[in-house]
């Protein structure tokens, strides 16, 4: 790796964890896109379709073709102080999509607080939105995986 391109990686790092530090624990999060995500470890507070004939990962950048998107992540508080990810989901194509979504609770330290809910089934129109909302069972979670399928 050439000096350049070292520099400019420590760079864009120190950027990412300015950022990061910025963030706020009660603030909704904007939703990581399915394309940032890796197949190998994919990240807490994060989004994932799983299902290849979904989302096909390539490259080893991540690039993804996927006939889904993620337009947004909002993590928010119930009134008794339970944990609530909400994800809207956008259909790009012109064809219904029957889907399955699923959330896995952490704690702070990404200890699993729940094991994996049941899947929810929803059913995207085309070129449309659904959102996929659902509540962790514990009050020690307060990250979220969550992991999208086909309908099964």
């Amino acid at each position: 790796m050439t000096k350049t391109r070292l520099f400019r990686a420590a760079a864009a790092g120190a950027v990412l964890l300015s950022l990061a530090a910025c963030a706020t624990p009660e603030a909704p999060e904007g939703g990581v896109r399915i394309d940032q995500q890796n197949d190998i470890h994919p990240a807490l507070n994060s989004v994932r379709v799983i299902d290849a004939g979904l989302a096909r990962y390539a490259g080893a950048r991540h690039e993804v073709k996927s006939v889904l998107d993620v337009e947004g992540v909002y993590l928010s508080t119930t009134p008794t102080g339970f944990r609530k990810v909400t994800v809207q989901i956008r259909n790009k194509t012109d064809v219904a999509i029957p889907i399955e979504a699923r959330a896995s609770w952490f704690d702070a330290a990404g200890v699993p607080t729940d094991a994996a809910q049941s899947w929810t089934r929803l059913f995207v129109q085309p070129q449309a939105m659904v959102t996929f909302e659902q509540v962790s069972a514990r009050l020690p979670s307060t990250q979220y995986y969550v992991e999208i399928r086909g309908a099964q």
